[in-house]
């Protein structure tokens, strides 16, 4: 399988780098953007997500994988945020084809995927794995540990909430919102995958849920283990034609 690799700048730092996977133009069938986790630390990196761009690549996608600034070199909220929708105006900006793509956002990814785009009446296609996106609650769970307080700390500290930080879209910014849950996820429970279900339904966003039976937390991710096929055939599904 041939693999056309490309990195593109949208910033001035070096993490402000879009890696670019993409199969022989004639194959390209639909376009997906990635947004890794990490609880905004970096824990994992968008290199991390290469066996899983190179495998979507195989079934004719086209495939960006976002990096962004970490909590300790720039990231503090609003930063990576900021960063993640700088990366979709600079996609955009190479290729218009870049606005129908199907944003899929990992762990804390999906806060950024969500944030992304919210306010922006685009009505994005989006595919949450594993999300970890009301940050309130996150915290109050202990989900990540001390990631969240890190990410909000110097917001708090001039006297925001840490509430400001949960993506809020509406039911404009967002026209598919598929939620992926990992049923044996050792790092997000399924009471805070429950709680961002309730909150999303109540805001008309109609987000269709799965949960993949004995899936850990980065199997979603892992092209290597039985969850990702279900991850892939949502992907599939929800992605539009290509443009």
């Amino acid at each position: 399988m041939t693999v056309r690799e490309s990195i593109l700048r949208y910033g001035a730092s070096p993490w402000h780098r879009i890696d670019v996977y993409q199969p022989p133009q004639e194959r390209v069938q639909s376009r997906v953007v990635l947004f890794h986790g990490g609880f905004w630390r970096h824990d994992r990196i968008a290199r991390d997500l290469e066996p899983m761009a190179v495998a979507l690549v195989g079934d004719g996608s086209a495939v960006a994988v976002v990096e962004y600034r970490p909590v300790w070199d720039g990231g503090w909220w609003p930063g990576a945020q900021d960063d993640c929708t700088a990366a979709l105006d600079a996609l955009a900006e190479q290729d218009a084809g870049w606005d129908t793509a199907v944003l899929a956002g990992h762990s804390a990814g999906a806060q950024l995927a969500l944030a992304a785009v919210a306010g922006r009446s685009a009505g994005r296609r989006l595919v949450l794995l594993a999300p970890v996106v009301d940050l309130e609650r996150a915290a109050a769970l202990g989900v990540g540990g001390s990631a969240v307080p890190h990410l909000v700390s110097r917001h708090l500290a001039a006297g925001g909430r840490c509430a400001d930080a949960t993506p809020r879209p509406t039911a404009a910014d967002l026209s598919a919102l598929v939620v992926v849950e990992a049923a044996a996820d050792q790092a997000v429970p399924t009471e805070l995958v429950a709680e961002q279900l309730a909150q999303w339904s109540a805001a008309g966003l109609a987000p269709e849920h799965r949960v993949v039976p004995q899936a850990r937390h980065m199997h979603l991710v892992n092209p290597e283990r039985a969850a990702f096929t279900t991850v892939r055939e949502l992907l599939i599904a929800t992605a539009g034609p290509v443009s």
